[in-house]
């Protein structure tokens, strides 16, 4: 029997970030977007919310449609940095959940992240039925984890939707792989930083990500 999963990326409208980061509403269902797509590639059942629906609304869906994982989609907002993923409690699926999403993520922030937390009070973890997880990418009010979040809107739906299928135990499958030879190269960039230190923490968080051909550019 196939998976199912209910993807709810914010529907904080009003939540601005930094520089042209717009708003959280917007860049989370960009993310969402991606997500979606990578895993009905690998044949998961996706559900959704709608952005103009009151969290009360989501849960309801949510619950109606009665999906194996609820995933909230956040990025966080009150003088912080990094990524963390929350559960309602530990011990359960919720936690499996979060951990397996936390550790597709976590190499590809460019600082230091925050763990998997619980929370038993976030409405979403509370009242859905099925395990549920939330993430806070990163913070959308720091200029360079705002940046970041622009720049890696792909990379980032990918990791989340990576997450995801290891929960599931769904292996994940480059849909992007050549399948025949190419004098082409496509190059990715993850991000650009004033601060040396900050690139080469990145540059390192990369590598330990399995890309052992990265490297740092001075311009």
């Amino acid at each position: 029997m196939g998976k199912s999963i209910y993807l709810s990326p914010s529907t904080q409208e009003h939540n601005q970030g930094y520089g042209s980061y717009g708003v959280e509403e917007t860049r989370m269902n960009e993310i969402a977007d991606v997500t979606q797509k990578v895993l009905q590639n690998h044949g998961v059942d996706v559900y959704r919310n709608r952005p103009e629906w009151s969290l009360g609304q989501v849960v309801n869906d949510s619950n109606r449609v009665k999906p194996d994982l609820h995933f909230a989609i956040h990025s966080n907002a009150g003088g912080g940095r990094g990524g963390e993923v929350f559960a309602y409690a530990a011990g359960g699926d919720g936690e499996k959940a979060a951990k397996a999403i936390y550790s597709e993520i976590e190499p590809l922030t460019p600082t230091s992240d925050r763990g998997v937390k619980f929370n038993p009070s976030l409405y979403e973890l509370r009242n859905t039925n099925a395990p549920a997880a939330l993430v806070e990418i990163a913070f959308h009010d720091n200029a360079e984890d705002a940046a970041w979040i622009v720049s890696n809107i792909e990379l980032i739906g990918i990791a989340l939707a990576k997450g995801v299928l290891k929960y599931f135990g769904i292996a994940y499958k480059n849909a992007e792989a050549e399948t025949n030879s190419s004098t082409h190269y496509y190059r990715v960039q993850i991000g650009a930083y004033s601060v040396k230190s900050n690139a080469e923490e990145q540059l390192a968080k990369a590598k330990k990500a399995g890309f052992t051909d990265a490297y740092i550019k001075y311009d």
